[in-house]
Parts: C-alpha cells; sequence; structure tokens
C-alpha cells in the first residue's frame, strides 16, 4: 500500500541522497548487483526496501542463471539468522562471507 501512483511496482524508500535532508520518502527500486572480477554477473530489482530480504531470492536467481560464484561477500545489511542459515544449508560447497550488523 506504499505503491508510487505514477510508478505501480516502485515502493516508497529513504533514499541515501536527500538534498533537502527530511527525510522523504521517494518512490524507488532496490537494486542488487553481483560482480565477479569487476564484471557485473547478474542483476535484479526488488520491491522491498531492507536487503535482508532479498539475498535468499538473488542468491537463487544466481543459481538458476548459472552465475553464482564460489565466495559469496555481502555487508552487514545483509546479515541475518535467516540469510545465514539458508547459506550454511543450501551452500555448503560455497564460502559466506557476511559480517554480523554488530560487528
Amino acid at each position: 500500500n506504499s505503491y508510487s501512483k505514477t510508478d505501480h511496482d516502485a515502493t516508497f524508500m529513504r533514499v541515501k541522497e536527500d538534498p533537502m535532508q527530511n527525510g522523504q520518502l521517494k518512490p524507488a527500486y532496490n537494486l542488487q548487483i553481483a560482480t565477479s572480477g569487476q564484471f557485473i554477473t547478474g542483476y535484479q530489482l526488488f520491491q522491498n526496501p531492507t536487503d535482508t530480504r532479498t539475498l535468499q531470492p538473488f542468491i537463487k536467481h544466481l543459481q538458476q542463471h548459472r552465475t553464482l560464484g564460489t565466495t559469496i561477500v555481502a555487508d552487514a545489511g545483509y546479515g541475518s539468522e535467516s540469510n545465514y542459515r539458508f547459506l550454511e544449508d543450501s551452500l555448503p560447497e560455497h564460502t559466506a562471507l557476511i559480517p554480523y550488523g554488530t560487528m
């Protein structure tokens, strides 16, 4: 129920560049990009504003297109118990380097 009137697929999010510094919500997408050796190997657009909920579907997308590398590196924004469990259970042969949010 927080969709833009002009772009029905966009979700209202707080974006980092806000010249007015008033925390205004703007219609946006959450773009996820995978790279290897500075080359883009996959991308996907999401409507949810948090990175925590994008990791699992994005990993599955990369697996489906056979572009998932053996090392998965992400920042603490992707760290959650469900994501750590998913990576350990579903991808035991991969190395996941995702710090905890408290690190």
